[in-house]
């Protein structure tokens, strides 16, 4: 009996297992956490509803996560999430259409449309910050500094790096439908919920982390510190900042393009920071609030559940939040609240009820917040995807058309699973 092992149990590796267990494969799922979901977590200990320190959103109506939420009937949001965009603007809170006035143009497509303009003209692949040379171009007003602050938030909140750390060969964000087409979804009992129920029959192997991946033509030993199995195949569904760290040997080592492709592709930074204050204090309709701080991106996670407690979360994206994961919870906390009260223009420590900071670059086990495509990127991902003997790859940084999401790593442990099926020997007559 064909009998596989797969290395990790975020969405990716849950995915995998469950693929192969349907078609009847013997499948052991290694997690060096106590846990499953990786990078998602949902924490419910700050609010009556859930508050997710990692993943938060489904994004749109037809993405592989679905596929679970139905199957589990797990109840989400809906036009509860129509989008209420305000912006940090100047020193005043600007809903979007000052904010279009304000910026001469919609700042938050700004650099799609000055990337398709810039490929359009014909001109050589570059990094995303150089888009922003064609901005008198497109729009009626300059760009001042705190302007390209703002623009550049957005980017680094998407996508988890920088401008400069981005190509012109595709959109630089994961989701590039406008708000007005895309609807983000959250799972009312949180997204740790769903993973629950997405593990329940799996044999999954908690605080195992493996050490070592022993390959050859023809099997795959597994060591950790239990000891030694030995598997038909394996599915790597590691996180690209775990492959960098190289804390998981590979005997032999993995082929060059492999490797190159784990070096280069940029395993961006994310933190969050939340805050419970003891009333609301910020606009009642407000889905997302873009600044010109390190705090780029504030939204409120309990949008769309029956009792909304007074919470906030500040999203960090690329440097920002690089910059910030030495910090200590309480500085994280601190540094949060003070740039709330700068955007709102009043004292807010007094009325603060308590915070929880998260570095997922910091996190142990993941290392990293999600991938993204660095100029002069492409094929990477292709590479990083692509089998080696016995050992297949998934997780998101593998997706080829939804990276850095939860359904994209859904379906890359899918198309692992579907890979490792195809290989097996045909059955005995």
């Amino acid at each position: 009996m064909t009998r596989i092992a797969v290395i990790g149990a975020g969405a990716a590796g849950i995915s995998a297992a469950r693929t192969l267990r349907a078609a009847g494969v013997e499948v052991v799922v290694y997690e060096a956490r106590d846990r499953a979901g990786g990078r998602v977590w949902t924490d419910t200990s700050m609010a009556p509803h859930p508050v997710e320190l990692g993943a938060e959103f489904v994004h749109g109506e037809r993405v592989a996560t679905w596929d679970w939420i139905r199957e589990f009937d797990a109840p989400t949001t809906g036009a509860a999430h129509a989008y209420e965009m305000w912006f940090h603007h100047d020193g005043h809170l600007l809903d979007r259409e000052a904010a279009n006035v304000a910026f001469g143009t919609d700042p938050l497509f700004a650099i799609e449309r000055l990337t398709r303009h810039w490929t359009r003209a014909g001109r050589p692949e570059a990094s995303l910050d150089r888009v922003l040379e064609l901005w008198p171009e497109t729009s009626q007003r300059p760009l001042t500094e705190e302007g390209r602050k703002l623009i550049a938030n957005y980017v680094a909140e998407l996508a988890a790096s920088d401008l400069e750390q981005l190509g012109t060969h595709r959109a630089a964000t994961p989701q590039a439908e406008e708000p007005e087409r895309l609807i983000n979804f959250r799972l009312l009992d949180g997204y740790s919920s769903l993973i629950a129920r997405a593990v329940a029959g799996l044999e999954i192997k908690y605080e195992t982390p493996v050490a070592r991946l022993r390959w050859d033509d023809g099997s795959v030993e597994v060591s950790t510190r239990s000891g030694l199995e030995r598997f038909d195949r394996a599915i790597v569904t590691l996180p690209l900042g775990v492959l960098r760290r190289e804390t998981v040997e590979f005997e032999p080592a993995l082929p060059r393009p492999k490797r190159e492709a784990i070096e280069r592709i940029n395993a961006g930074h994310i933190s969050k920071v939340v805050l419970r204050f003891d009333e609301v204090y910020w606009p009642q309709d407000m889905t997302f609030l873009w600044t010109p701080q390190s705090t780029q991106l504030w939204w409120r996670p309990g949008q769309g559940q029956q009792a909304e407690a007074p919470v906030v979360t500040a999203f960090f994206g690329g440097s920002a939040a690089a910059a910030l994961e030495d910090a200590t919870p309480e500085e994280a906390i601190a540094e949060a609240t003070q740039q709330l009260e700068q955007i709102l223009g009043r004292p807010l420590r007094p009325h603060l009820l308590g915070g929880r900071y998260i570095a997922w670059g910091r996190e142990p086990h993941t290392w990293m917040g999600y991938s993204s495509l660095p100029p002069g990127g492409s094929g990477l991902r292709e590479s990083l995807a692509a089998p080696v003997g016995v050992l297949h790859f998934a997780g998101e940084a593998t997706s080829l058309q939804h990276a850095a999401t939860v359904h994209g790593a859904i379906e890359s442990g899918k198309r692992a699973a579907l890979e490792v099926l195809a290989a097996r020997p045909p059955a005995s007559p």
